[in-house]
């Protein structure tokens, strides 16, 4: 996979307020329906975004990397006063948040259904017995501006059609099972192509939240009805954001504490995105200087467990731990960077893992990572230690926090460019 290669690091980093939200849980994609103009989508006429932070519990994020308010251009049409509330996400699962980079521009409430086609499988003389299961078809819903005014429809592809004409063709990147029973999943989509002009000409991501309904049916599905569809009943807020690839993929936020400053003798080279999970594992230490006091137990990172993705959200590689330190390895080109941390400091955002800046340790193969000096771990969402759990029925216990975060790695001016 080839890797997009720059020198340039000048950024703002935007961050979107997390805001208390329900929703609903299970699979799949997305909705479809009839067109519609006017409203509001966007955060009322002069394009309102949403305030920085917010909370959330571990392994959320408030808004996730870059997951800042208000785009520009806010509003369609005429009519409607959506406001900051109305862009303001609510606390995410961390492996759903954004690229940093991208910001919030739109957001539309889909009431509709998912389609679902009785599907056979198996079968035939070495397959086993034909079984039976409802496949997700299509998405078929009605998308809503904050006023209740329709200004689109969703539906297979997923795609997402403004009552402009503009549309947005989206692909899965991450799933997480919605907070309440018999929801589909809550999804961060990359944006795939576009098509027209107006609102979603220049959307780049989606995030399918506050899902109520939407699950197949548990039963019914046989072969009696076989090629037969069902619609399932089912309501989302999807959040439309821009930015966050080319232009600004390579471009690493700035403003950052004094303490991850780079040395001026470095530049960017590439970044990735991590979406998996920091590994932590409850242990037991003397209390008190003679050992005698009671036991206390604290969790101890033992080794991050994450996926590496470039722009388009391709896998390239993977994030772990080796007796040296973090490790870096790429699965195009077999090439390992192990590194020692120099700095961290507290995230921005509530139950975020630190951000930090490393250095190169060792090199192993040769590939992308051959002349990294530098990596810097910036826009972490979850990942943070859990705040209880660990005591004198857990020592040993392990447990996963899921995160994401922004890695951007740096080599020495001079050095070859990456591939």
């Amino acid at each position: 996979m080839k890797r997009f290669i720059g020198s340039g690091f000048v950024m703002t980093l935007l961050f979107a307020a997390a805001c208390g939200s329900r929703a609903a849980r299970s699979t799949g994609d997305q909705p479809g329906s009839r067109g519609g103009d006017g409203g509001s989508w966007g955060g009322g006429d002069t394009g309102g975004g949403a305030s920085a932070g917010g909370g959330a519990s571990a392994g959320t994020s408030g808004a996730g990397p870059g997951g800042a308010a208000g785009g520009a251009g806010g509003t369609v049409a005429a009519g409607g006063l959506g406001g900051a509330a109305w862009l303001t996400l609510p606390a995410i699962p961390a492996a759903l948040a954004v690229p940093a980079g991208a910001t919030i521009k739109a957001r539309t409430h889909a009431v509709g259904s998912q389609i679902y086609t009785c599907t056979a499988s198996g079968g035939g003389a070495d397959a086993g017995a034909t079984t039976y299961a409802w496949v997700l078809k299509a998405p078929d819903a009605k998308l809503y501006d904050a006023d209740g005014v329709q200004v689109g429809t969703h539906g297979a592809g997923p795609n997402w059609t403004s009552g402009d004409g503009s549309v947005a063709n989206g692909v899965k990147v991450a799933g997480v099972d919605a907070p309440a029973a018999g929801a589909i999943q809550w999804l961060l989509l990359r944006v795939a192509s576009t098509s027209g002009t107006g609102i979603f000409s220049d959307v780049t991501f989606v995030e399918r939240l506050n899902t109520v309904g939407g699950v197949a049916p548990a039963t019914g599905c046989d072969s009696t009805t076989a090629g037969t569809d069902t619609a399932a009943g089912y309501s989302a807020d999807y959040y439309f954001f821009v930015g966050g690839t080319e232009a600004t993929w390579l471009t690493p936020p700035t403003n950052l504490p004094e303490a991850l400053a780079l040395p001026g003798s470095v530049v960017v080279a590439f970044h990735d995105h991590a979406i998996g999970a920091q590994i932590y594992a409850c242990r037991a230490s003397a209390g008190g200087a003679d050992a005698r006091s009671a036991a206390v137990y604290a969790w101890e990172l033992q080794a991050p467990d994450a996926i590496l993705y470039d722009m388009t959200f391709a896998s390239v590689g993977t994030d772990g731990m080796t007796a040296a330190g973090p490790s870096w390895t790429s699965t195009t080109d077999g090439s390992v960077l192990v590194a020692k941390e120099l700095v961290e400091t507290a995230a921005p955002q509530p139950d975020a893992v630190a951000w930090a800046m490393l250095k190169a340790f060792a090199v192993s193969g040769t590939g992308v990572f051959t002349d990294i000096s530098i990596v810097q771990r910036l826009n972490t969402a979850g990942g943070a230690p859990p705040a209880g759990g660990c005591d004198g029925t857990s020592v040993n216990a392990q447990t996963r926090v899921p995160y994401s975060a922004d890695y951007y790695f740096f080599k020495d001016f001079g050095a070859a460019a990456g591939t």
